[in-house]
């Protein structure tokens, strides 16, 4: 590879060609009123908010339940954390319940059923990687031709007719296709653990397809099925293309997978909700790390297009641009969230951009024609590994501006102080762990100079996850919950368990007992990002301290401020409020913010922890806000709350 190849490989850009401007189809998910929500995050762009305004600060304190939804004892096993976002069309509620993933139809107004579509993988659901509820369904329409399209646990596309439940006869085999078939990659079609996590995203007759492949912390092989992105026709389910996010020889990228490792390496794929720029006609893909998450040593080089934000032509798959969001990801900070398309105001000068939110709580914004980014992005010189066979990225990307919205990397500063006893504790709680800035790599468990692993802060789930963010349209404010969860990456070979030289063998973070963080809190919070600017509005605790806590022995007589939970925040935002809940494990508590201040306004308590994005939507002049809660151990168990002024 030529120094020029290298160098525009590790800015992670390739420049976009000039393509015509396409004006929106009026097909797909159709022209959306004001009072509905078609599209996952309610709209292309990925932004989760809505225009109304009949609930405001004035009356939110008059929230009452209006109806409720919960699975019944014949499903099994009982469905506790559901994490989907219903859609509501013309007045029914569309949503996903439990681990077949089953698909129900509800009146909006009062929660009647109006069909339930159940599905049984087979032998592909025991494989199934993210064996859940999935984030939901999506909507196509063509005339009177309306249809509910979802993917299977099995990674199987249906068709279903949107008025009776009832797979669509035309499309595919009698309603079905298989996913599997069109990986471009000889599978075995029950074993291979492929899936799809989040809803298709169908724009212009397109259903595309990212999927979710199995956690790679500890996988058995470094030969895994690759993550294609996979695009089929909405109205005939007949196969349109395959975008290659391992590249194959004679593809561009394919040079970033050295030692042939792109003919064994898996992942790579799009488990987190799309987005589409309907003007463009282009697809946004949030790709997610390759296998394994922690050991890159099997798969040297920079490996295009993991960790990377890739826009396409949504007719035809071509790569119009990419940005390479992490080299040679070994801290599995997949992009974890569908990319926020905006129209924003930057030093007088309106620009359409792109924001990927990361679990490293960067916010990384681009110019959506060309990938160029908004504000600079630094390619900064980061540590090397000492772990035999890994040879790290020399250097990463960091955004300018705008800040990080959490805390980022491990020093004895980051260590909880409210007094001297508990920074002594929680140092001494830290021994024999390595410490840096934002990537630092793994390193091994008890390696011979005494190390028993890496502290990474954020870790995999902390940061910013599929739980996404809000983008207000109208004042250009972005809305980020964040969670300050610490990792510990170590490294450590096992022959009996996994093919791979090294996998992770660390446990859970340290603490000081009694569930009480070595970190210094808040341990979440919401952070409101002026895109105009790239300046923070505010941060906030997303929740008040909990219980055990308060109540915890080493704190006893100190005036705590808000500490957050241990959760990840769900956001969506209104004309007039944002709507919080702590997540799942977090607080039983639903609350709404004031937009300028993020100062609570309401709260109300409710039966288990928020575990999916609030949607609003309005039927019959009334407007509602639905809710999933659940909780981490079986009771209560998983359910939709639907709530509306009296």
């Amino acid at each position: 590879m030529s120094s020029t190849q290298f160098n525009g490989l590790r800015r992670g850009l390739v420049l976009a060609v000039a393509a015509p401007l396409f004006v929106a189809s009026a097909q797909s998910a159709g022209t959306q009123a004001d009072g509905e929500w078609r599209v996952h995050h309610r709209d292309y762009a990925g932004t989760h908010y809505s225009p109304l305004s009949q609930i405001d600060k004035s009356n939110v304190g008059r929230l009452a339940v209006a109806w409720r939804w919960t699975p019944d004892s014949a499903e099994r096993p009982p469905d506790i954390r559901n994490i989907s976002t219903p859609l509501m069309v013309k007045g029914t509620l569309y949503f996903t319940s439990g681990v077949n993933r089953s698909v129900i139809a509800a009146d909006a107004a009062t929660g009647a059923v109006k069909w339930r579509w159940d599905y049984d993988d087979g032998p592909r659901r025991a494989v199934a990687p993210r064996r859940n509820s999935g984030r939901g369904v999506s909507y196509w329409a063509q005339g009177d031709d309306e249809r509910i399209f979802v993917a299977t646990p099995g990674f199987r596309l249906v068709a279903l007719n949107a008025r009776t439940g009832k797979p669509v006869p035309a499309f595919g085999d009698n309603g079905f296709v298989d996913l599997k078939t069109h990986l471009g990659v000889e599978v075995n079609l029950d074993s291979a653990a492929i899936g799809a996590s989040s809803p298709p995203l169908i724009w212009d007759n397109t259903v595309v397809v990212g999927p979710a492949l199995e956690v790679g912390m500890q996988p058995k092989s470094r030969r895994n099925t690759p993550g294609r992105i996979i695009a089929i026709d909405a109205r005939t389910g007949a196969f349109k293309w395959r975008f290659h996010t391992i590249p194959v020889k004679g593809e561009p990228g394919n040079e970033t997978w050295e030692k042939d490792s792109w003919t064994y390496t898996g992942n790579a794929g799009a488990w987190a909700p799309l987005s589409v720029d309907t003007r463009r006609g282009w697809l946004y893909l949030p790709v997610e790390a390759a296998t394994g998450d922690y050991y890159g040593g099997h798969r040297p080089g920079d490996n295009l297009y993991s960790t990377s934000l890739v826009a396409l032509d949504m007719r035809t798959g071509k790569k119009q641009w990419h940005y390479q969001i992490v080299h040679h990801d070994i801290w599995d900070y997949d992009n974890p969230t569908a990319p926020i398309l905006a129209d924003i105001t930057v030093a007088g000068r309106r620009r359409e951009v792109v924001i990927q939110l990361t679990k490293q709580s960067f916010a990384y914004v681009f110019d959506r024609g060309s990938g160029q980014p908004i504000w600079p992005i630094e390619e900064r010189a980061v540590p090397a590994s000492d772990v035999p066979g890994e040879r790290a990225a020399p250097t990463q990307p960091f955004p300018t501006r705008p800040a990080p919205y959490d805390r980022q990397g491990v020093s004895l500063d980051d260590l909880i102080d409210f007094t001297p006893d508990l920074k002594a504790r929680a140092t001494e709680a830290i021994k024999g762990f390595r410490l840096g800035g934002l990537f630092t790599p793994p390193s091994l468990a008890n390696a011979s100079d005494g190390t028993k692993g890496t502290l990474s802060l954020p870790g995999s789930v902390g940061g910013a996850n599929w739980e996404h963010g809000a983008f207000d349209p109208e004042t250009g404010m972005l809305y980020v919950g964040s969670f300050t969860n610490m990792s510990i990456l170590a490294l450590g070979n096992v022959p009996q368990r996994s093919d791979m030289d090294f996998i992770a063998v660390g446990g859970n973070s340290p603490s000081l007992g009694g569930g009480l963080p070595v970190i210094k809190p808040p341990w979440n919070r919401v952070t409101a990002i002026d895109m105009n600017t790239g300046e923070h509005r505010w941060m906030k605790p997303a929740g008040e301290t909990p219980d055990n806590i308060k109540n915890h022995p080493l704190l006893q007589g100190l005036n705590l401020p808000p500490t957050g939970g241990f959760t990840r925040p769900v956001i969506m935002v209104t004309k007039t409020l944002v709507f919080v809940g702590e997540g799942s494990g977090g607080a039983p508590v639903l609350k709404a913010l004031d937009k300028a201040t993020g100062e609570t306004v309401w709260s109300m308590r409710m039966n288990g922890a928020v575990t999916a994005q609030p949607m609003t939507y309005m039927v019959n002049g009334k407007q509602y806000l639905a809710v999933w809660t659940g909780a981490a151990r079986n009771k209560p168990p998983s359910e939709l709350v639907v709530l509306a002024l009296p």
